[in-house]
């Protein structure tokens, strides 16, 4: 007895048969073959989403909050991110790691997987404590659009000394060190993007470079200066995030270290700033930006991303979107916070999307999803 040809159904049957599951299996169903592809609507509930993971590090349940309309579903446990953490959000795509130090990139929708390097080869085994380089050492990783397995960019910040970059790209076998003279006197970076094909990266005390990694060698120009930035905010005070908007303006979102003791002139210091990048013949400067339109800028630990509100009606304009994730540890306890707001830039106020808190025993093992929420962009190339 032959087994059913189910290529062969009728494409008014499967796109049928399509309607009748929900939005996260769609997408896989869509991708089994060619025949199924072409016969089925791609349905995507409006983007961005915010990919929140489940409370449950044992479950790998995750959940998808589109903004514009205000819908949330579940994914079943994807069996790619079993045992895996996400490091980064980019096109449609996620950059997940495992305790071996294993580095590859996962499209969630599609289930496309691109393998990279592992994350610490022999030109860094000096500087590497092998016993303590895990992916919580991983700051984060941003990488090129729509990669493939024969074409990508990727560029970490992870932590040796200081916070460092390292890059690697499609037909290298190892992570390599990215790194310069501009900013020799500040090495430890907060913040990278990915924009126009170059990598936008900040540094603690607010330089930007660009690096160009498309040649032979990585080429590097001096963005901004970090006496820039000093001059407007007292350095190290604020958590410093890059974004890029498609209309080519670099912008600056910073959000006051709530974890510092600030002193009596900074106490009344504002939660959230917004920096614009003003291009001169002398140097660049930042201007403080208090109106964003429309627009909205949405950062965290994914690639960042600029969006026009004025026709998505579950968004609001001129705010920042962020989420943030930290830990604290005592001798009994590990405390997890997850967290996903939003801050009107002419309120001055945070609204809540996300906030979740797990309370762990010490002595258990920590959950291998281990990792924040995010922003996402879903896409099923």
């Amino acid at each position: 007895m032959h087994s059913p040809d189910w290529t062969s159904l009728p494409p008014d049957l499967l796109a049928k048969i399509s309607e009748e599951f929900p939005i996260p299996h769609r997408a896989r169903i869509r991708a089994t073959c060619k025949d199924w592809h072409s016969a089925m609507v791609p349905v995507i509930s409006p983007s961005p989403w915010l990919f929140v993971p489940d409370d449950d590090g044992e479950q790998h349940n995750s959940t998808f909050f589109s903004l514009p309309d205000k819908c949330s579903f579940t994914y079943p446990p994807l069996p790619e991110l079993c045992g895996m953490t996400c490091v980064g959000s980019h096109a449609g795509w996620f950059v997940i790691t495992d305790w071996k130090r294993k580095v590859s990139l996962l499209n969630p929708l599609t289930g496309n997987h691109v393998s990279l390097p592992s994350h610490v080869a022999r030109w860094n085994v000096d500087r590497v404590d092998l016993q303590e380089f895990n992916p919580k050492s991983i700051g984060k990783i941003v990488f090129s659009s729509n990669p493939t397995v024969h074409n990508y960019v990727a560029v970490a910040i992870c932590r040796f000394t200081d916070w460092e970059l390292t890059y690697t790209k499609s037909g290298d076998d190892k992570w390599n060190l990215l790194e310069t003279a501009l900013t020799e006197n500040d090495r430890s970076y907060k913040d990278i993007v990915h924009h126009d094909g170059k990598f936008y990266c900040a540094t603690h005390e607010g330089a930007v470079v660009a690096f160009d990694l498309s040649g032979v060698s990585p080429s590097v120009t001096m963005v901004a200066q970090s006496s820039a930035l000093a001059s407007i905010i007292p350095v190290r005070t604020y958590h410093i995030y890059l974004a890029w908007t498609s209309t080519g303006e670099l912008f600056l979102v910073l959000k006051l270290a709530i974890h510092l003791v600030l002193p009596d002139d900074l106490q009344k210091s504002k939660d959230v700033i917004v920096l614009r990048l003003q291009y001169s013949e002398d140097q660049p400067s930042w201007d403080v930006v208090k109106d964003l339109g429309n627009m909205s800028l949405l950062v965290g630990n994914n690639n960042s991303i600029s969006i026009s509100t004025k026709d998505l009606r579950g968004m609001r304009g001129n705010c920042i979107y962020l989420t943030e994730f930290y830990s604290t540890a005592s001798s009994e306890w590990m405390l997890i916070v997850r967290k996903a707001r939003v801050f009107d830039l002419k309120k001055g106020r945070w609204q809540w999307l996300h906030s979740s808190t797990i309370n762990l025993p010490h002595t258990r093992i920590t959950p291998v999803f281990f990792q924040q929420p995010f922003w996402f962009t879903p896409s099923l190339l």
